[in-house]
């Protein structure tokens, strides 16, 4: 959108080797102010008053060649400043003819709009549809012509004009609109996400530290993937909030330094189902992709995982992505049943489990990113997570 606002003044240029030519359109649009022939001539056409009156101060601009035109042109929409319209002649030689000259000034400014000035021997109306193309930004102008002929095109055009650049304006305001409005729901979005990840860290320190580290893994994965910026972004947040259903499992399993029994794992289990409940049900994309997350990423590719048995491609894509980021990055850091594995101890485990536990497709990108991955373990190691309520919600954000 150009940056000036709409001028009531028309800016007008005259394209033509005749030197007489300019003299004419001159005496013809630069009458004085209140020209009656202009102003019956816009209200004639617009069926009302026009806000389109002629007067001294618009700005007629002359060029001689078409080579002089698309550098006036050029300029005037670099300084914010653009023609309304532009009149051309067929004939200019030695340089380029009037439908070179137009294409030319199209590439300057492709909402300027032309009135061809041509002879009946010029060109047919066929030849001058082959080059312009059928659009709105183009008339014809038969020479010889009547004064009111030229007024009432002028007169249209640069009504035209006014109305399209107000359209934009409009559409401009509204887009801004909408783009706050959306800042405002992905601020909102992510201020969930970190309230969600600080009451995880109140309950288990280890699943506070692990989930920041899983959404930046998992939009690592998504992007080898080829998920676009947006569903990247959204999966980052949203794997956030993969074991957000552990706020439903008692301490005392979740803090157990010994292997778990049998009932106590099918206690743990439900924090798939507890997390799917609690992200249910939202118009938001991220939070029902974090639903899906939270309820399917420990389905298997072989279809013995849990909490419902889906095997294959009717995992949803996102919970396969955290399936594999998830064991990896809880594999290479301490649990309080057990010390960290190394990386490759790791890698091995991930491959062993490619086309059982895990998407074969998505462990061969896993493993394709892995300095990627090494380096977000680097970048956000294990970190305290004592203190406040508002310590915890910075922590998650920054940790």
């Amino acid at each position: 959108m150009y940056d000036s606002d709409f001028s009531p003044n028309r800016r007008i240029l005259v394209v033509d080797d005749n030197h007489t030519i300019h003299q004419d359109f001159r005496r013809i649009l630069m009458s004085e102010c209140g020209s009656d022939d202009l102003n019956l001539a816009a209200d004639a056409f617009f069926g009302q008053k026009s806000v389109v009156k002629a007067c001294m101060t618009d700005e007629i601009d002359d060029a001689f060649q078409g080579v002089e035109a698309l550098e006036m042109v050029t300029a005037s929409v670099r300084e914010g400043r653009p023609y309304d319209m532009a009149f051309v002649d067929m004939h200019m030689p030695p340089g380029w003819n009037g439908l070179q000259t137009i294409e030319q000034l199209w590439q300057g400014d492709p909402c300027l709009q032309v009135v061809i000035c041509t002879a009946h021997s010029d060109y047919s109306w066929q030849e001058i549809l082959q080059r312009l193309g059928r659009n709105d930004r183009w008339l014809v102008l038969k020479k010889p012509f009547e004064a009111i002929e030229a007024e009432q095109i002028t007169a249209a055009l640069t009504e035209k004009r006014r109305l399209l650049l107000q359209r934009e304006r409009q559409t401009h305001c509204l887009e801004k609109r909408v783009s706050l409005q959306t800042s405002d729901i992905r601020r909102a979005h992510e201020e969930t996400v970190h309230r969600l990840v600080a009451a995880s860290m109140f309950r288990d320190k280890e699943t506070g530290e692990h989930i920041w580290r899983v959404g930046l893994m998992s939009a690592i994965v998504a992007q080898a993937l080829g998920w676009n910026t947006t569903d990247t972004e959204c999966i980052r947040m949203a794997a956030m909030m993969h074991d957000v259903g552990k706020i439903g499992v008692p301490d005392a399993i979740l803090q157990k330094a010994a292997p778990l029994n049998a009932a106590e794992r099918k206690v743990i289990e439900t924090h798939t189902v507890i997390g799917g409940d609690l992200l249910s049900n939202s118009d938001s994309p991220m939070l029902e992709m974090a639903h899906r997350i939270a309820l399917y990423h420990h389905e298997r590719w072989d279809g013995t995982g849990y909490p419902t048995g889906l095997s294959g491609l009717d995992i949803p894509e996102a919970a396969r992505i955290v399936a594999v980021v998830d064991v990896f990055d809880a594999l290479t850091h301490d649990r309080v049943y057990r010390p960290a594995l190394s990386i490759a101890s790791a890698i091995e485990f991930i491959q062993g489990g490619s086309g059982s536990h895990f998407d074969p497709h998505i462990v061969t990108l896993f493993l394709a990113s892995l300095s990627e991955i090494e380096a977000v373990q680097w970048k956000h190691p294990d970190c305290s997570v004592s203190g406040t309520f508002p310590a915890m919600m910075e922590m998650a954000g920054s940790c």
